[in-house]
């Protein structure tokens, strides 16, 4: 007790006073930043809600247990099919996976099988735990103010983000790091001594790049902005814990060189080639500029994810102007790094996954444009600024919710192999044109197989798509074979998926004199080999679709 009123619990305590090494420099006072805190219990709460809505979001698309579709069942044939050991060298399908994700993700099929709810286990807790730890970071960058709400909302409502939860790939590692590394980071910036902090956050470094390639833009780009306080402010101690982070990460680097060169093969490469700068002109650099990053501001938010792109820009101004520099440094300095790597054609920049570790920086960037604009409009008419922010974050909100009820569909495959194996026959063929996903459900291998359909057989024609919405060339060249001269028997027609079973030849039909070229009408005949990819005309047979236990 001290002059006569109660003190709080645990109030004089000695212990209870942190050691000036680990006390935060106090904050310069600003009137911008003062502005910009709001009301912090109220947004609290709101900030509550919206990550509770980002996890049903996720968990409710993972209850769905949707079909693994070709971009998955590439990452799963790998995981089950090689030794630890060949998760370190190149993998099949052209696939690229950082190996420690490849190691974990074998370990959990080991303990709890390979079904598509255990395989989608470790990317559902990285997703999970990364809008949780992703609060945390836009409340120390935005304050306590509403721009704080509006980035957990964004990330909370991403289609691509919620989607990426739910799936066999390495992406929400991906986010997870970088928001931890980016929050280290920001933390260490702002503290007396961070010692421990330090310790962390190389401790991170060094261990996200075997389960994240991007987490290797982040820790450089951090490590850059941390660097002129190591060698300016810090102790000998501290100085000595950011180089030893460094080194390991170093240490780290060169260990997975093997892997990296291992994977990175000319078909991954070419398959990057738009993500790649257009260097042969001025206009055509800055074109790609620009495009680039609308595209990744449109693959987090969508449908008006592009017009985040300015108000990313005025989000960035508004950091600068109000003493976050580090912070603004912390989140966009890495992704400058994979626009570098990108110039090497060595990272896809852009609208795609590659680019799910800039989220954390563009959302909260967006989040600050966003609440500035509002501000500035409401100044000018009490509504206009609401009408705004309602028009860029209800659509993205709305389909989030309506998708809670209505799970996002890719290939559904599952249910056409069923389908095919409550119908086939021992002297069925099939032709599939899905052999990843095939191979996945029924362990048979249909990569190399190429042949004419048997005319006596009947015939199957598993393929990606349907007729309805479209079919890949190839698969729709065979079709145009198969119409005219055999009847249709069965056929199923899945969300992405499809399974056609044709009888047995009629004969040419009339007025045909030569029989056709192996791949369909629309083939040239004296060059079938150069319209077609034979190595997706399977010849196999099979007495059942049995998946292997």
């Amino acid at each position: 007790m001290m002059n006569g009123l109660l003190q709080p619990f645990g109030a004089g305590r000695h212990r209870g006073v942190l050691p000036p090494e680990r006390q935060e420099l106090p904050p310069r006072a600003d009137p911008v930043v003062e502005r910009c805190q709001g009301r912090p219990e109220p947004i609290r709460w709101f900030v509550l809600l919206a990550i509770l809505f980002g996890l049903v979001c996720r968990l409710s698309q993972y209850a769905a247990n949707t079909s693994i579709w070709h971009d998955e069942a590439y990452v799963a044939l790998n995981v089950l099919q090689k030794k630890f050991t060949g998760l370190l060298g190149p993998l099949d399908w052209n696939e690229a996976s950082p190996p420690g994700f490849l190691v974990v993700e074998k370990l959990v099929a080991a303990f709890l099988g390979r079904s598509e709810y255990a395989l989608r286990l470790v990317p559902l807790v990285a997703g999970l735990a990364g809008i949780i730890c992703f609060a945390g970071v836009a409340r120390r960058v935005c304050g306590a103010g509403v721009a704080s709400f509006f980035a957990v909302l964004m990330m909370a409502a991403s289609a691509k983000l919620i989607v990426q939860s739910n799936e066999v790939k390495h992406f929400t590692m991906d986010l997870l790091l970088a928001v931890l590394l980016g929050w280290l980071a920001i933390r260490i910036w702002h503290l007396r001594g961070p010692g421990g902090a330090l310790l962390a956050w190389g401790a991170l470094g060094a261990v996200g790049p075997w389960l994240s390639f991007a987490s290797l833009f982040v820790f450089a780009g951090t490590s850059v902005v941390l660097a002129p306080r190591a060698f300016r402010d810090w102790r000998w101690r501290e100085r000595s814990a950011y180089l030893a982070a460094n080194l390991a990460v170093l240490v780290a680097l060169v260990l997975l060189l093997g892997p990296i060169r291992a994977q990175l093969t000319g078909t991954l490469i070419g398959f990057w080639a738009k993500s790649f700068p257009d260097t042969r002109s001025l206009a055509g650099l800055l074109y790609w500029l620009v495009r680039s990053h609308i595209g990744v501001f449109n693959y987090l938010w969508q449908p008006v994810g592009g017009v985040l792109l300015p108000l990313a820009v005025l989000g960035g101004v508004c950091c600068w102007r109000t003493d976050r520099r580090p912070e603004l440094l912390c989140l966009w300095l890495p992704v400058l790094m994979a626009l570098a790597a990108s110039f090497l054609h060595r990272w896809p920049f852009g609208g795609n996954q590659q680019m799910v570790f800039a989220a954390p920086a563009a959302l909260l960037l967006a989040a600050e444009g966003i609440d500035s604009l509002r501000r500035r409009l409401t100044r000018w008419h009490a509504l206009a600024g609401w009408i705004v922010l309602v028009c860029l974050l209800l659509p993205g909100v709305a389909m989030a919710a309506y998708r809670i009820g209505a799970p996002r569909l890719r290939h559904e495959v599952r249910p056409v192999i069923e389908f095919v194996q409550r119908h086939l026959q021992p002297a069925d063929q099939l032709l599939v044109f899905i052999p990843a996903e095939f191979e996945f459900y029924t362990g048979r291998d249909f990569r190399n197989t190429s042949v004419e359909p048997d005319p006596s057989a009947r015939v199957w024609v598993i393929v990606g798509g349907s007729r309805s919405k479209g079919l890949p060339l190839p698969a729709q060249a065979v079709l145009d074979r198969l119409v005219p001269r055999r009847p249709e028997l069965q056929a199923i027609e899945e969300y992405g998926a499809a399974a056609y079973l044709f009888g047995p030849e009629r004969g040419p039909p009339p007025g045909l004199a030569h029989p056709e070229p192996p791949y369909g009408p629309t083939c040239p005949r004296e060059a079938p080999d150069e319209s077609l990819d034979r190595s997706l005309l399977p010849d196999h047979r099979i007495q059942h679709l049995a998946r292997p236990a």
